[in-house]
């Protein structure tokens, strides 16, 4: 596992680069998820426009108008904090005991970087705004396509569906959040629940097409296929960097220090056993609260490696587990009991629904249908993944399910239904 491009280079060329622990793997691959999100957005509402599905629309804007100073103040506290930060990483920061997420969360920088960063954006948003300045400003319509949304609709539904992960899993973990409120917010970019960025994310762009004049439902059809493909690239990350996104325990496998794999026997006291020696690694309260399955590589599938069975995440972002041997760098660990490696069932499943439903959206003719069946394959994938994945439990209508298994059953039943109606109504209407 590689939690960054310092380890990643290091462990695969041998070269270490201190200030490449500024990348972030999983922060790496999300940013990939909506680039080619953003790619694939484009190419479908091109695609739509041209069946004349989607529609241009016509909007007033004002030009020539000089910089204001709302302008000034918005580009100056930008460099600012860029320069603030950035310098500040460059020349004030122990890239061997300190992280960058927690450098950029501390009152630490540079402020001779933040002045002149500050300085230098706030007099380029001057100057550029001095090029286009007219003695009297005047309105002009222009013809906007929807495409060209798509770059404002990746930024609200990257800043709304982050903000939104965030509340659903401080929500899914209320308990942790009030022993350590300031603990849990300072750590913004751990613990992110998919299914809440999903749905806030989904408010918030619903709320600007709309405003743009695009119909939801042809909008919701070019998204489905991008958003299970978006998944798939962002759980790539997940895996990479060993975030704790990963499956119970596979009690019929060990991994020792040196990352030597073994079988071992059925037997509920070895395991019991094991599992009262490592359960702190899982966090885990108490041995009882380890899930585990005892699941051998099935003969068909001997051509297949152990991990794909059972992983122990060496060098994990979370540091947790046990010490591995010959390392005394940072991120030295793995887990001794290895477990389901969930992500990279996630990322296989959600690329191969992404092929089917590239596949069909030029045959699918019912506007909506392609986005139910989209919700059907997304909700039955993601309530599998969480019968051997660890989540936090809770309790609905007597049931014990996780926050997942109860948004994606509701998902599936919602395009289930959708895509009765859809199919009905357009019978209907041939009839």
């Amino acid at each position: 596992m590689y939690p960054n491009f310092r380890e990643l280079f290091y462990y695969t060329i041998g070269i270490d680069i201190p200030a490449l622990a500024v990348v972030n793997t999983f922060g790496f691959f999300v940013a990939i998820s909506f680039l080619v999100a953003a790619w694939l957005l484009t190419k479908e509402l091109k695609r739509k426009e041209a069946e004349g599905l989607v529609h241009v629309t016509k909007q007033k804007i004002v030009v020539g108008k000089p910089a204001s100073a709302f302008d000034l103040a918005t580009s100056g506290i930008l460099g600012f904090l860029i320069g603030f930060k950035v310098l500040g990483m460059m020349f004030n920061m122990d890239w061997d005991t300190q992280s960058p997420q927690e450098f950029l969360i501390s009152k630490q920088g540079s402020w001779i970087g933040g002045l002149a960063f500050g300085g230098i954006f706030a007099y380029l948003t001057y100057r550029d705004k001095e090029k286009t300045k007219l003695a009297q400003p005047k309105e002009e319509i222009i013809t906007v396509h929807p495409y060209q949304l798509v770059g404002n609709i990746t930024v609200i539904a990257a800043v709304s569906g982050i903000l939104g992960a965030k509340i659903f899993h401080h929500l899914e973990n209320w308990d942790d959040f009030v022993k350590d409120p300031a603990g849990q917010l300072s750590d913004f970019f751990g613990g992110l629940t998919f299914y809440g960025g999903l749905i806030c994310a989904t408010i918030c762009v619903l709320w600007y097409i709309r405003k743009n004049g695009i119909k939801p439902v042809h909008m919701f059809d070019a998204a489905a296929p991008v958003l299970i493909v978006a998944y798939g690239v962002g759980r790539i990350g997940c895996m990479v960097a060993g975030d704790g996104d990963w499956g119970v325990v596979n009690s019929a496998y060990r991994v020792d220090a040196d990352r030597h794999f073994t079988e071992v026997a059925a037997n509920d006291t070895i395991t019991k056993n094991d599992i009262a020696n490592y359960y702190r690694y899982y966090e885990a309260n108490s041995p009882e609260e380890v899930p585990s399955i005892y699941f051998k590589k099935p003969g068909a599938l001997s051509f297949l490696p152990d991990q794909f069975f059972a992983y122990d995440f060496p060098h994990n972002v979370l540091e947790r587990g046990t010490p591995l041997n010959n390392c005394n760098r940072k991120f030295c660990t793995h887990l001794p009991m290895p477990v389901f490696p969930t992500a990279f069932y996630e990322v296989l499943m959600a690329l191969s629904i992404f092929a089917f439903l590239w596949y069909i959206r030029k045959r699918i003719k019912i506007p909506g249908m392609l986005f139910a069946i989209y919700l059907i394959f997304n909700g039955t994938e993601r309530f599998l993944i969480e019968s051997i994945r660890v989540n936090t439990k809770m309790h609905f209508l007597g049931m014990v399910v996780t926050q997942a298994q109860l948004i994606s059953s509701i998902l599936f039943l919602v395009g289930l239904i959708t895509a009765t109606l859809l199919y009905l109504n357009n019978k209907r209407k041939r009839a």
